[in-house]
């Protein structure tokens, strides 16, 4: 998209010149960092049960001391810095007795309000549909269902946009969220119209609010994704190409996950005793087919009369066999040591005679470097970049201030922080 290298450009830029490498007192987009907010999510609970009948409203909650929007379950993930605790993060109440209506707060990050509806308000036509046919609980464990599966990328894209308010200065963000607007109304609406297949902002407003979404909130969750997603690509320290030594010596490494085991192509003649009436009957048959390819007739053409079975169709023929992979062992080690051409003797197995010919064998071996050498490097640089993005994570996870209202798993986050302390 045009516009996307306008404001990484205008991202690089900022991020060498004029930027804040932690957020200050008097930074005019934050102010002072927020204080522990956890009386709201301690409230909530203690009036959960006045809240379900008269649940409060977003804006409501907004206008107190809230004041970051929240994300959106598709956004890419984000981050905020605060140090006023020692604890990373702590659930505040027993989860399976608070219903998730979608004005509650659900996890409070460095003071920062993360509501039901940021969560699961992108599935909201979904849960519309599901609401109808599922009875009341089974609906209220949907929801909270959904709700601890995407928390945990919500949480670190709160982040990630905190930290990235909190190093640029005003007039810099300001800057980009210009771009992002025009980014969204030059490329995204048209591209929403076309997708919907309607010509009028009207007609996309009225799709979209069937859904539960607006051209609003789309805005706001387009500009949060890229806002962030450039933010991370620039902080991350991630390598993107590797020396052709490089990818030599991981693919060295590796070696035995590119071993390819011999396989042969080959054909058979199966003449099975239970569709003769048994083995003695099936002696005559055997006798005929083993005389027409003594006299050199074509043995697919033999298969096609004779064999028993599918494959008959098709000749007899049986496609690349890997060593391992059939039940009778006698005519696996045949695929493997008979010569190439040649048909076999007479294999007298328990339920049928078998005739085999094998037409190509590959031996054993390697995947040569150069098939891989692409995809390897691809491999390198996606696993370079996931561990920057989790360094910048593990940082961002170790400063903050995180308390939930359900549990979520934020260990393997921990640990990496513990074990680098």
């Amino acid at each position: 998209m045009r516009h996307a290298q306008i404001y990484l450009l205008i991202l690089v830029s900022l991020s060498i010149v004029g930027c804040e490498t932690t957020p200050k007192v008097d930074n005019p987009v934050l102010g002072p960092p927020p204080p522990r907010l956890e009386s709201a999510l301690k409230q909530q609970k203690l009036k959960h049960d006045e809240l379900a009948s008269q649940p409060a409203s977003r804006k409501q909650i907004l206008e107190g001391d809230f004041v970051e929007d929240s994300d959106n379950p598709f956004e890419s993930h984000v981050v905020t810095a605060s140090n006023s605790s020692d604890q990373s993060s702590g659930s505040l109440t027993d989860e399976s007795e608070v219903y998730l209506d979608d004005s509650s707060v659900v996890a409070m990050v460095n003071g920062s309000p993360i509501f039901v509806s940021d969560v699961i308000g992108i599935y909201n036509f979904q849960l519309q549909q599901a609401e109808k046919r599922m009875p009341p609980e089974e609906y209220k464990k949907l929801r909270r269902a959904l709700v601890k599966r995407d928390l945990k990328g919500h949480i670190e894209r709160q982040l990630l946009i905190h930290e990235m308010k909190s190093t640029l200065k005003k007039e810099q963000l300001d800057q980009l969220q210009e771009h992002l607007v025009a980014a969204f109304e030059e490329e995204q609406i048209p591209d929403m119209l076309k997708k919907l297949k309607v010509t009028s902002t009207q007609e996309l407003e009225e799709i979209l609010s069937s859904q539960g979404r607006t051209i609003y909130s789309e805005k706001e969750l387009f500009m949060k994704q890229q806002m962030a997603m450039q933010f991370m690509q620039v902080k991350a320290k991630a390598k993107n190409d590797f020396s052709r030594e490089e990818v030599l010596a991981r693919y060295k490494s590796e070696i035995k996950d590119y071993e390819v085991p011999a396989k042969s192509r080959w054909q058979r003649i199966r003449i099975t005793y239970a569709k003769h009436g048994g083995k003695d009957k099936c002696i005559g048959l055997l006798d005929e087919v083993i005389h027409k390819l003594q006299a050199g007739d074509d043995f697919g053409k033999l298969a096609q009369q004779y064999s028993d079975g599918t494959r008959s169709e098709k000749n007899g023929q049986w496609g690349w066999t890997r060593r391992g992979s059939l039940a009778e062992p006698e005519i696996e080690k045949a695929l493997f040591e008979l010569p190439i051409g040649q048909v076999s003797q007479v294999f007298e197995t328990e339920k049928s005679f078998q005739i085999i010919k094998v037409n190509e064998r590959k031996a054993a071996g390697h995947i040569q470097f150069a098939e891989v050498q692409d995809k390897l490097e691809s491999t390198m640089i996606t696993e370079s970049r996931m561990k920057a993005t989790k360094e910048i994570l593990d940082n961002l996870y170790a400063k903050a201030v995180i308390e939930t209202m359900i549990e979520v798993d934020l260990q393997d986050v921990k640990d990496t922080n513990s074990a680098t302390q």
